[in-house]
């Protein structure tokens, strides 16, 4: 009988067979184990920025697992709708990664923290995870902080913070404002009430998280020593080309002094989406989080 369908007939019953299979190794490979104890491990939750996706830290997460720091072992993707697809599985690895994905990638900040808050809950039910790191670049860090400062105690523990080009004071570039669209723009303004009622959230953010701040510095102005003295210099504020360096560090006003870390990056790569690309953010993770 197989000889009398033509190409295309055998074509799809192979696409159709093909497919069927795919389904079912995902449904085994995402379906979490009951018996295995996931309590000791430390995942790294990986958040994206303002219009991001897979792209914004596949490469990353490639250098990282090439250097043996750990092992990306599940994605989650996101729907418009907020459900919450899974792919992969805990292998018992120590500090395993988390890439998440907003199929909606330029939703407000209220919504990505509705979602933050719904995939941690996930996976301290479904998973038995008890504590992780978060880095958010761009708008994830944003997300990020304020999953923080609403967190009821009722998710994984939030051990380590990384926010790296992450507008905390908003972006003071009206014209890119002028070329791009999507809810979020309205949070990313430096006048935006999401904002101010995130950097006032002092009192409400975790005392005992450790928080990195990454900025880049595509010009010659910035170091680490004298990035205090030159912010206050008026009309100047040097930057990643998009989001300035004062505005990167902005979270040193909701976070203990104690808890606090920067990292200015600074040469011509260091651009607002070279961030996480550069292998100098990678070393700063590295040695915060590992």
């Amino acid at each position: 009988m197989w000889r009398h369908y033509t190409r295309q007939n055998k074509l799809r019953l192979i696409l159709t067979a093909a497919l069927i299979i795919g389904s079912v190794i995902f449904f085994i490979s995402s379906t979490p184990s009951s018996s295995q104890d996931n309590s000791n491990i430390t995942p790294t939750l990986f958040v994206h920025g303002f219009k991001g996706g897979p792209g914004s830290f596949n490469t990353m997460l490639d250098r990282f697992e090439d250097k043996q720091l750990g092992q990306k072992e599940m994605v989650i993707y996101v729907s418009t709708e907020g459900k919450l697809s899974i792919r992969g599985n805990f292998s018992g690895s120590r500090y395993p990664f988390i890439q998440v994905i907003f199929e909606k990638n330029r939703a407000t900040l209220h919504q990505q923290t509705l979602w933050l808050q719904e995939l941690m809950r996930k996976l301290q039910t479904d998973y038995g995870i008890q504590q992780i790191n978060m880095v958010g670049h761009s708008m994830g860090g944003l997300a990020s902080a304020n999953f923080l400062v609403q967190d009821d105690g009722t998710y994984p523990t939030v051990e380590k913070l990384v926010v790296m080009g992450s507008p905390f004071l908003g972006i003071d570039k009206q014209e890119y404002f002028e070329m791009n669209t999507g809810e979020a723009l309205a949070d990313l303004r430096i006048d935006a009430k999401a904002l101010t009622a995130l950097i006032g959230s002092k009192k409400s953010f975790p005392d005992h998280i450790e928080v990195l701040a990454i900025a880049g510095r595509i010009d010659g102005k910035y170091t680490n020593e004298n990035t205090d003295k030159v912010v206050k210099q008026k009309g100047y504020d040097g930057g990643d080309g998009l989001v300035s360096v004062s505005s990167a560090l902005g979270i040193k006003q909701m976070v203990s002094k104690n808890n606090y870390h920067q990292e200015v990056i600074q040469d011509a790569s260091a651009t607002h989406s070279g961030l996480h690309e550069h292998s100098d953010v990678d070393q700063s993770i590295a040695e915060f989080l590992w």
